[in-house]
């Protein structure tokens, strides 16, 4: 399994094309004690909320499928960067009482696995929201590849870009509050971490990430597709003891002790090298050891198991609320 994933980067690397490096070494704005006592105050929830636009793509089959987007409340210096997309898949013959806020992992190529566990999701009772991660996509800036400033050596804009997410990710949780649900959160790999920071500040109905771990600097120097990253800061002149530092903020392992959602479920693998599996345990335990399920295989490899993860998945939702 582990070959597996090895071969994957080999053939799929991730590169920093050029080597990044923040304007300023003062990182005291993003360091400050009470947004480790309150993280509320970091992501902090727009007063005013930004309007969604939704428009209706297709529907076949009892399901509508939407594109959705919307201003992001936090602004970076990259404008395409500026507005939130996602994919919303709702049953359209029956209100569902319960919806998932699913997120993709770091340089996703593109997303129809994602669809595909949404469209499972609706069959199960399950209205699914799908949302583009800061720097993918649409919202890559022009002359960088899909994800490669999610983390460089501007570990400000690597913060801000966390920010971002975890901002957006409230207000579609407002959203489909709004229309009277339960929202359960979720993701992959990145796409996890970002929904247990999600968790720390937004009280969802339940929480399940898949090959998520925390210890951000940990993983940067120690997993065997962040060696693009560990260069690039250490050229940019940061230490990992700084980087531990700078990212306490953006750190699961850290924010874990503010949780907000009691139910909880961790699935990963045993034998992962990408989030390795100590940084995974790390955070496991920081949340108090919630359910958490190993599957015997690494990161990337773990795509041999997804049939029966999903059916994981589907058996733990139920349980919400009881």
């Amino acid at each position: 399994m582990q070959a597996f994933d090895r071969l994957y980067l080999n053939v799929s690397p991730v590169k920093i094309r050029v080597h990044q490096k923040p304007d300023t070494y003062d990182f005291s704005m993003y360091t400050k004690k009470e947004y480790l006592e309150n993280p509320e105050l970091f992501y902090e929830k727009p007063e005013r909320m930004p309007g969604i636009s939704v428009t209706k793509v297709s529907g076949r089959n009892g399901i509508d499928f939407f594109d959705i987007q919307f201003p992001s409340p936090v602004k970076t210096r990259h404008r395409e960067n500026n507005t939130a997309y996602g994919y919303y898949f709702k049953a359209s013959d029956r209100k569902n009482p319960t919806s998932a806020i699913f997120l993709h992992g770091w340089g996703r190529k593109d997303l129809r696995a994602e669809k595909r566990y949404a469209l499972k999701f609706v069959k199960n009772g399950i209205n699914c929201l799908l949302l583009k991660l800061p720097f993918h996509f649409e919202r890559t800036p022009e002359g960088t590849s899909n994800g490669e400033y999610t983390f460089t050596g501007d570990v400000i804009r690597s913060i801000e870009g966390v920010r971002q997410c975890i901002t957006e990710i409230r207000v579609t949780s407002s959203w489909l509050r709004e229309q009277g649900e339960k929202i359960v959160i979720g993701g992959i790999s990145l796409g996890g971490m970002m929904s247990h920071l999600a968790m720390a500040v937004e009280r969802f109905d339940a929480g399940i990430t898949i090959t998520a771990g925390g210890n951000n600097a940990g993983i940067i120097w120690d997993g065997i597709a962040t060696k693009g990253v560990r260069d690039d800061l250490i050229g940019a002149g940061i230490t990992r003891e700084q980087a531990d530092h700078v990212f306490r903020v953006v750190n699961p392992s850290v924010i874990a002790k503010h949780n907000k959602t009691e139910n909880v479920f961790m699935i990963n693998g045993l034998y992962d090298e990408i989030i390795p599996t100590r940084y995974s345990i790390e955070l496991w335990e920081a949340l108090g050891r919630p359910g958490i399920k190993w599957y015997p295989c690494a990161h990337v490899s773990i795509v041999f198991f997804m049939r029966s993860i999903f059916n994981d998945i589907i058996r733990f939702i139920p349980k919400i609320g009881n």
